[in-house]
């Protein structure tokens, strides 16, 4: 009875929770759908909550309504870096695993058939909760593409100069020159990811050019100019969002080098790239809806092992080949 009082308190304060970050975050947006299915299910996890408070009362435990301050910190605090959409796919994430736990939990062979049938009752309302979100994503397809453009373009620029950066370290004494050699590794990759950004893009968009004017000629639909011309601008859009954030993410592991000396600024930048490369890649887990924190450490680790890998190449090149620059 004590491993169940532990798990009944540990369920009544995860709604409670959940029921007042959705209060919350029902304030704070503009999305009609979504500010109206919060505030909704605000209400629906009071009523869960208040069916576990109520089990822990028949078991002679009088539970204190608190919630996890800090996790609707976090959170809150998220919504101001991911937006909404990718806030509302972190808030499936969680219901994915209320409905993983409550489905585990109704396993039990020992539980009394009236609290079985409202549990159940929960479970499936923890299930339409996921569906909510779920159709709030696909409202934002775009916005998630262009979040996607940058976190690519940011990672790639993190990767591919931080691994220039420790090569160009095993074979050149100085900070400036080789945060001078990331630059032009930098500017490099920011057009080759622009133009191959665009043309990926743009083989795309005469894809959807050639399906609308079908729609058109057979009159499926009438002409829509403003659709159009979206169309034709996504291309360049996507060349712009990705050089921009290649950079940016470049602009990572080279800012060290411009004030400290060689061996100190590879050990900030990795520590950087590190950090970075993780944040960016749970933003992409969140999107795709997979784990957060698997995808975010391998990642990042990923980046660290192209570093060492250069750097032991510029590392052989220096020591049998006797390559230097001073």
């Amino acid at each position: 009875m004590d491993a169940d009082v532990k798990q009944w308190s540990d369920f009544y304060h995860d709604e409670l929770t959940d029921m007042t970050f959705y209060s919350i975050l029902s304030r704070k947006i503009k999305d009609d759908y979504l500010r109206e299915n919060l505030s909704r299910l605000s209400g629906i996890e009071k009523e869960h909550s208040d069916f576990w408070r109520q089990n822990l009362e028949k078991a002679g435990v009088n539970p204190q309504p608190t919630y996890n301050r800090l996790k609707v910190f976090f959170l809150v605090f998220l919504r101001h870096f991911l937006g909404v959409f990718l806030t509302a796919r972190l808030l499936e994430h969680g219901e994915i695993n209320t409905v993983r736990v409550y489905s585990e939990y109704l396993k039990r062979p020992d539980l009394d058939e009236d609290f079985r049938l409202r549990l159940q009752e929960i479970l499936d309302e923890e299930i339409e909760h996921e569906e909510i979100f779920e159709k709030a994503m696909e409202k934002s397809s775009d916005t998630i593409e262009r979040n996607k453009d940058m976190i690519y373009g940011i990672s790639d620029g993190l990767v591919e100069v931080l691994a220039a950066l420790a090569g160009l370290t095993s074979i050149i004494v100085s900070n400036i020159d080789i945060a001078l050699g990331g630059l032009v590794v930098g500017i490099s990759g920011t057009a080759s990811m622009s133009i191959g950004a665009y043309l990926s893009k743009k083989s795309e968009t005469e894809y959807k050019l050639v399906e609308e004017e079908k729609k058109i000629l057979f009159r499926k639909k009438d002409v829509d100019m403003d659709y159009i011309n979206s169309i034709k601008s996504e291309s360049k859009t996507s060349a712009l969002y990705v050089g921009v954030s290649y950079i940016l993410g470049a602009a990572v592991p080279i800012l060290p080098f411009v004030f400290l000396s060689k061996y100190i600024a590879l050990a900030v930048s990795i520590v950087l790239v590190f950090v970075v490369q993780g944040f960016t890649n749970a933003i992409v887990a969140l999107s795709v809806n997979v784990g957060i924190f698997r995808m975010a450490i391998r990642a990042s680790l990923l980046a660290l092992l192209a570093a060492f890998i250069t750097f032991m190449v510029g590392f052989s090149f220096h020591y049998f080949l006797h390559i230097s620059i001073i």
